[in-house]
């Protein structure tokens, strides 16, 4: 059933692949739970408020629930001169479905290398019904933001479809914003 399930989720990202990835983490994870999403995003780049057009962004995501509503994240993405990594922690302090989260960015656009930058943030999903759930997330830091908007469906319980919105920038200026779709696996 499992190799069933993966089968599907490849499928979906080939015909989705178009479109983007935008793979969200549950923020309920419990002590051991291993989260890993691979995600792609179909961005335009604007800069000084000219479009420059779109890229395609490769994401990873990985976590690792430490116990006590708390958990550990790296979160890498890239396409070719921009790119980001995120590390840090997050936590779900009262709601199941809210996580908190503090970590450090460290940025890299057009090939030059930005301070690290310390950030904040929260995300939130919650289940509909039939499998189907929304999501939210916001980061700020000094320098930069990055949000997300969109839908998840459950394949299975341990396999999670997206679909989705983001905008985020960079310090120099620079802004991505754009649709996608994606995947994640819980463990």
């Amino acid at each position: 059933m499992k190799k069933k399930s993966i089968f599907l989720a490849v499928i979906f990202l080939v015909l989705m692949s178009s479109g983007g990835i935008c793979a969200v983490p549950d923020p309920s994870a419990g002590i051991g739970d291993i989260q890993f999403g691979y995600n792609y995003y179909d961005l335009s780049k604007t800069t000084g408020g000219a479009e420059q057009g779109n890229k395609g962004f490769n994401e990873l995501f990985g976590s690792f629930g430490i116990g006590f509503g708390y958990g550990v994240f790296i979160n890498q993405i890239q396409a070719g001169g921009e790119s980001y990594t995120d590390v840090g922690l997050k936590t779900v302090p009262l709601l199941p479905n809210i996580s908190l989260m503090l970590g450090q960015r460290r940025l890299h656009s057009d090939n030059a290398d930005s301070d690290s930058n310390f950030f904040g943030g929260v995300s939130v999903k919650q289940d509909l019904a039939a499998g189907v759930g929304i999501y939210a997330s916001y980061q700020k830091g000094t320098h930069f933001y990055d949000k997300a908007l969109g839908l998840t469906y459950d394949l299975e319980n341990n396999v999670n479809v997206n679909l989705g919105w983001r905008k985020f920038n960079d310090p120099n200026g620079t802004i991505f914003e754009g649709f996608g779709s994606g995947v994640y696996f819980k463990f």
